[in-house]
């Protein structure tokens, strides 16, 4: 569901403060809706999370909220929140990037190459903000989906829920992504 200024915004308060609206979205960790931050009237982003069975969910919910907080980049959704309401729902909040991902804007129309070098110029800054940083942070799932692209051409990366913090000890069997976009 695209996201519009005609959402409404009659979902749950989230700590007091944030009010869901429609869900823009599912992933393997949870739910993603379009909220409006009540203090400041601006909309932003609710993953969802309620860990059924495994735990594996929850760690990488965690670790994508733990990311997200120490980021700043023009090109990352900058983190607003963590809260647990209501008790075993995890809630990460945030900003929302403006702008359509690339899978529903290249199903729209056909990006010129200007147009497609100079969002992987963009994207390549974000991952070299990313890579170069101490320990460096190691995205995932990369895919047209992930990528936001707004009208003025400023890209983001969303969705860290697959988030590799290399300082985390070396092991492990996880695989996150998505076929057809991760190595082999």
């Amino acid at each position: 569901m695209p996201a519009t200024a005609a959402t409404p915004f009659d979902g749950a308060l989230i700590g007091g403060r944030y009010r869901l609206g429609g869900k823009l979205g599912k992933g393997s960790q949870g739910e993603i809706f379009l909220a409006r931050d009540e203090k400041t009237k601006e909309e932003v982003v609710v993953k969802r999370l309620t860990p059924r069975g495994t735990w594996k969910s929850f760690e990488l919910f965690e670790r994508e909220a733990k990311v997200l907080s120490q980021l700043r980049h023009a090109g990352v959704p900058r983190h607003l929140a963590t809260i647990e309401e209501p008790p075993g729902t995890f809630n990460l909040v945030m900003a929302r990037a403006p702008g359509e991902n690339l899978r529903d804007l290249s199903a729209r129309r056909r990006l010129s190459e200007m147009e497609l070098r100079d969002v992987l110029v963009r994207c390549l800054e974000i991952l070299d903000y990313l890579h170069t940083r101490v320990p460096a942070v190691v995205h995932r799932d990369i895919k047209p989906s992930n990528i936001v692209r707004a009208p003025n051409g400023v890209c983001s990366l969303v969705d860290f829920g697959g988030v590799l913090d290399a300082a985390r000890e070396r092991g492990g069997s996880t695989i996150v992504g998505t076929f057809g976009y991760m190595a082999p």
